[in-house]
């Protein structure tokens, strides 16, 4: 029953590797540092220079005497370029909350089922070990066969190792907290908007060009070879400018839109539709399993009452199956309840 619904909720929330991806993967430092290296150039000024017979550059302020060596040199400093850097870390920064966020909402039903999963093997440890300890004893006192100890053994080894196991997959998991995971979807879609305001503010910036030059210019040869200084501002805009702001906008909306449909962001895989077929899946085998638990609960309780050896050990038997599907009763009925938040929250 764990393998049918493990397959059903890595079928339906994500990939296994990508749920088994820690917060950190380093995805925030690829974004980050590779915005920091585009914005750096940005940020910093340009030094230009120019010599030679010049006719007229763009940024030249005295006369221009092509017949005569000339020299000009100063620093352009972009007011666009340093608006454009400062949306490009802005918007790595954003990506990096969103990533994070996506994480942590993929992995949260998951861990909640398996958190409860794990409740509920940890509880029956104590348990298991006294059954242990007793066929030991019994053993000694030639009252079961080493065979049956070993049994015995073998049963409590398969727990231990189921225990060790849900332990393992629920490390490799966002923390199974208690936020609702309405407030996770919402805080997705926040940072999801959010990297999409900055990429339009992007795009609005290459339509204009702002910057400031200051400099010195001198002729080499001539009547005049005073250092002359000048300085200059410069505003450009470009007449696209004014159909910009509707693209943006028609964009921001259409991807607000995409991502309340549960699609490309949440990844393939994760559709609202799927994630609707996976609860329905899901609250079917809790009936299921809640039916098993009870017929192996009144086993456990007609044994009890049975005063023998044969008895004590064939309720040690049932005992065990009974913790397994306890366990997957557990899991099915926190990913449901999970499930179920999810879900309504892409209906509304």
């Amino acid at each position: 029953m764990s393998r049918c619904a493990t397959l059903v909720t890595v079928l339906a929330l994500a990939p296994a590797t990508a749920l088994a991806e820690p917060i950190d993967d380093g995805y925030c430092d690829f974004v980050e540092g590779s915005a920091s290296a585009t914005a750096a150039p940005l940020l910093g000024p340009e030094v230009f220079g120019q010599f030679g017979y010049i006719e007229q550059p763009s940024f030249a302020v005295n006369p221009t005497d092509s017949d005569n060596l000339r020299a000009i040199a100063g620093i352009r400093y972009s007011i666009t370029n340093i608006y454009a850097g400062i949306q490009h870390k802005a918007r790595a920064a954003a990506d990096c909350k969103r990533h994070n966020a996506l994480l942590g909402l993929r992995g949260a039903t998951n861990a909640r089922a398996l958190a409860a999963r794990l409740k509920v093997y940890e509880d029956a440890q104590q348990e298991a070990e006294k059954m242990l300890a007793d066929a030991n004893a019994a053993v000694e006192q030639r009252r079961m066969t080493a065979q049956e100890a070993t049994a015995t053994r073998m049963r409590v080894e398969d727990l231990r190792s189921l225990t060790a196991t849900a332990r393992r997959d629920l490390a490799m998991l966002p923390p199974a907290d208690q936020v609702p995971l309405n407030e996770r979807l919402t805080a997705f879609r926040n940072a999801d908007a959010e990297m999409e305001r900055r990429e339009g503010k992007l795009r609005k910036v290459s339509a204009y060009d702002i910057n400031v030059r200051v400099g010195a210019d001198k002729f080499v040869e001539g009547p005049n070879t005073d250092i002359q200084y000048f300085a200059v501002a410069q505003l450009g805009i470009n007449i696209g400018a004014i159909w910009l702001g509707n693209g943006n906008d028609r964009a921001a909306a259409g991807r607000a839109k995409y991502v309340r449909s549960g699609r490309d962001p949440l990844g393939s895989d994760v559709t609202a539709e799927q994630l609707r077929a996976t609860l329905e899946v899901e609250s079917k085998r809790v009936v299921q399993v809640t039916a098993l638990v009870g017929d192996l609960d009144k086993q456990l309780q007609t044994l009890a009452n049975i005063p023998s050896e044969d008895s004590v050990r064939f309720r040690q038997t049932v005992w065990f199956d009974w913790v397994k599907a306890k366990a997957d009763l557990a899991y099915l009925q926190a990913h449901v309840q999970a499930l179920s938040e999810l879900v309504g929250e892409y209906e509304r």
